[in-house]
């Protein structure tokens, strides 16, 4: 008696051209669907992070503020890409934004009072490709908050 399990409907063992190029087609598919995806997801993780970075850097410099009972300033530097963190007149650390994400709009410098309250409203808009994060404090009560603009 003859073993067919390891024979296919030519009677031959191995992959026809048939089966072969299905897989291939299959994988050319997958691979033309994640070369479209993926700069976009590169771009949206990288606004996102510098977005959620600046959110946290305003939310702890707040925080500082009313710990310290003392003023705090970020400056901002659209040309390098970064904001600058002062207490008083003393430099705290400078913060780079990722690769391609940069300021749409912003005031050159905030001002923390004490109180937690910055001495102006503000948002700052952060953009990368058609990405696009705003960054509000409101002026009263100096909550802190982040708007995804689709």
């Amino acid at each position: 008696m003859r073993d067919y399990k390891n024979k296919n409907i030519f009677g031959c063992t191995g992959y026809t051209l048939l089966e072969i190029l299905i897989v291939l087609t299959l994988l050319a598919g997958v691979s033309f669907f994640l070369i479209l995806k993926i700069p976009s997801d590169i771009q949206e993780k990288n606004i996102e992070i510098s977005a959620t970075k600046l959110l946290e850097d305003l939310r702890e410099t707040q925080q500082a503020a009313i710990a310290a009972s003392s003023w705090y300033t970020i400056k901002f530097y659209p040309s390098t890409g970064e904001y600058k963190i002062f207490k008083e007149a003393e430099h705290i650390r400078t913060v780079k934004l990722h690769q391609g994400v940069y300021f749409g709009n912003r005031p050159s410098e905030i001002t923390i009072l004490p109180s937690g309250v910055p001495n102006l409203g503000f948002t700052v808009i952060l953009k990368y490709g058609k990405y696009e994060r705003h960054i509000v404090m409101a002026p009263v009560m100096g909550r802190i908050r982040m708007e995804i603009v689709r």
